[in-house]
């Protein structure tokens, strides 16, 4: 997933209490990002799904921290083979629907209104949005334009229906991620709060001129009316600030918070400040700034908790776009890059010998990372730990280059031009020590390094201008394909626009995907983990953790690797 989000690291400190951190029902937390959006089915950056989950509910919730486990919410029974609501063929899934629940604003929700958020999500596919999550897998494409828009609305129609009080979902084929991706997005919204602000009525004839809205146009942009344990009192643009207070009348029961304020600081230092002086109760913390806030009175602090993002990966361009693109140079060897550099398994293979993974994971993440192998996160089902992978070796390194296309990359050398995000350290020493790695074996090679800020990379990235770069991807769901299929498939989000395409990965991708057997599932992702090293389409840097740190009188806090930010209905303040 391509959210626009950092792996957080939460701190809370024991600081010179003030009046709000005093208040056992008020918990006060600084965001190091803002809130992007309000409107569940437009949102896909980490603060705004932080937001959203605290106010509106998925169909099922994920089972405590367990990555394969869940527990209803909306629905009432989690379907499986089972429990009989899911059928054998692994194409139909029921979910009996929860009565009594209702809005905030006191209406109920009914089963019309949860059909209604799983169709506007899938139809609503603003550009870079998260409906292609469940576009694929409920029909078969991966944009609402890519079929007639009166076709796709039947299809959508076809696949979310309302039967005997149960929403029933009719897949195109199986797709065994499809719970992780229900328990993480197409929140149900109220239908009526949608048409009656301008937004879509739940009509096919009216459903093309909502699709793939501006930000500030979609209808629940900067209001919210949920089912959740908070509902919105007021957000402020300008001062970054949202308040949430509780929903008293929760179908469960009330949280033990009354008020929540959720505040933008985006310096590091500035955050600091707070805790200490006890304006904050909880602060977002990125590990290359933890020294800040380590040795605060009463803070304990745990790392090493599992973190769903291949991170800080170096990928390559295969086919680079020629037209005014000065990042080529002359666009040749010698004093440039061709624009197939990297379509040379050899260039990409000496380029991951020539990378120092152990001075990285040192200096990068203080030793708190392993080296990656693969795409696939270590935490999640389908990682091989027995799989190799690339190690720092010069002259392994120099072989391959003196073997790239047929020996010229060695004789003429080359200027490459590297991209990494501005103010992150972890990519700038990446960069530098890629630079240093291949810069000592021939004096005719030479790297630069440019940091940009993080839109100017991603608009680099569409034009397919950058040959290479520093990024990561952050999954949406914790499933291995969300982790494979980025960079290996070649309508993958990295692979698409970068050239990667090679058939054989697009079909064990596509079949692990619909493969209902763990067994077979599992041993297809191996052979995706051995192929990523063995291909090479990126180098796979370093697997990390993420932090939890916490004030003694903070209790319940639950953290999960999708939902990094926390879960406040479960928190309790002690006074």
């Amino acid at each position: 997933m391509m959210r626009l989000a950092l792996t957080v690291l939460l701190a809370l400190s024991l600081g010179a209490p003030a009046q709000a951190s005093s208040d056992a029902t008020t918990l006060d937390y600084a965001l190091a990002a803002g809130v992007d959006s309000l409107d569940p089915h437009w949102a896909y950056d980490a603060a705004s799904l932080f937001v959203i989950d605290q106010v509106y509910e998925t169909l099922i919730d994920f089972k405590g921290e367990s990555l394969d486990a869940f527990e209803p919410r909306i629905a009432t029974v989690v379907p499986s083979l089972a429990n009989g609501f899911l059928s054998k063929d692994g194409l139909t899934y029921a979910f009996p629907l929860r009565s009594g629940v209702t809005f905030h604003d006191g209406t109920p929700m009914t089963p019309e209104d949860v059909k209604y958020s799983l169709l506007r999500f899938l139809l609503l596919d603003r550009d870079g949005g998260p409906s292609n999550l469940l576009l694929t897998a409920l029909l078969g494409v991966r944009h609402s334009g890519d079929l007639p828009p009166d076709h796709i609305f039947d299809l959508a129609e076809k696949a979310v229906s309302v039967e005997g009080g149960a929403l029933v979902l009719r897949l195109k084929k199986p797709f065994a991620p499809l719970l992780g991706i229900l328990a993480n997005f197409a929140h149900v919204a109220s239908k009526a709060t949608v048409s009656a602000n301008g937004g879509w009525d739940g009509r096919k004839e009216t459903w093309l001129k909502h699709r793939n809205p501006a930000k500030e146009a979609s209808a629940l942009y900067a209001r919210m009316n949920g089912t959740g344990p908070f509902q919105l009192e007021a957000w402020s643009r300008s001062s970054g600030k949202i308040t949430l207070v509780r929903n008293d009348r929760y179908w469960r029961s009330p949280a033990a918070l009354t008020h929540v304020n959720l505040t933008t600081v985006k310096d590091s230092r500035e955050r600091r400040r707070r805790l200490a002086a006890g304006e904050v109760d909880v602060a977002v913390v990125e590990r290359r700034y933890l020294d800040q806030f380590e040795g605060l009175s009463g803070v304990t602090i745990t790392d090493g908790l599992p973190a769903l993002e291949s991170q800080n990966a170096i990928l390559f361009n295969f086919n680079v776009e020629t037209k005014n693109n000065e990042w080529l140079g002359i666009g040749k060897l010698g004093d440039g890059t061709p624009p197939d550099f990297f379509a040379d398994a050899d260039v990409r293979k000496a380029f991951a010998f020539s990378f120092d993974y152990d001075t990285f994971i040192k200096e990068g993440y203080r030793s708190k990372a392993v080296q990656a192998h693969g795409p696939i996160p270590a935490v999640l089902f389908g990682y091989n730990p027995r799989q190799r992978a690339w190690s720092f070796s010069p002259y392994q390194a120099e072989a391959a280059f003196k073997r790239a296309k047929g020996g010229a990359v060695w004789s003429r050398g080359f200027s490459l031009s590297m991209a990494y995000t501005e103010g992150n350290s972890e990519r700038r020493i990446a960069c530098r020590l890629l630079k240093s790695g291949v810069e000592q074996l021939n004096a005719k090679f030479h790297v630069d390094c440019r940091a940009l800020p993080e839109s100017k990379l991603l608009a680099e990235l569409r034009a397919r201008r950058l040959p290479a770069f520093v990024y990561r991807w952050i999954l949406d769901y914790p499933d291995p394909h969300n982790a494979v299929e980025p960079y290996l498939h070649s309508r993958g989000y990295f692979a698409s626009m970068l050239g990667y395409n090679n058939p054989r990965a697009d079909s064990m991708i596509e079949r692990a995907a619909s493969e209902i057997d763990p067994a077979k599932r599992k041993a297809l992702y191996y052979e995706l983990q051995a192929l990523a090293i063995y291909d090479a389409p990126a180098i796979f840097t370093a697997d990390s953790y993420n932090i939890v740190a916490r004030r003694t009188k903070i209790q319940g806090w639950q953290y999960h690797p999708i939902q990094p930010y926390g879960t406040l209905y479960e928190v309790i303040k002690i006074p």
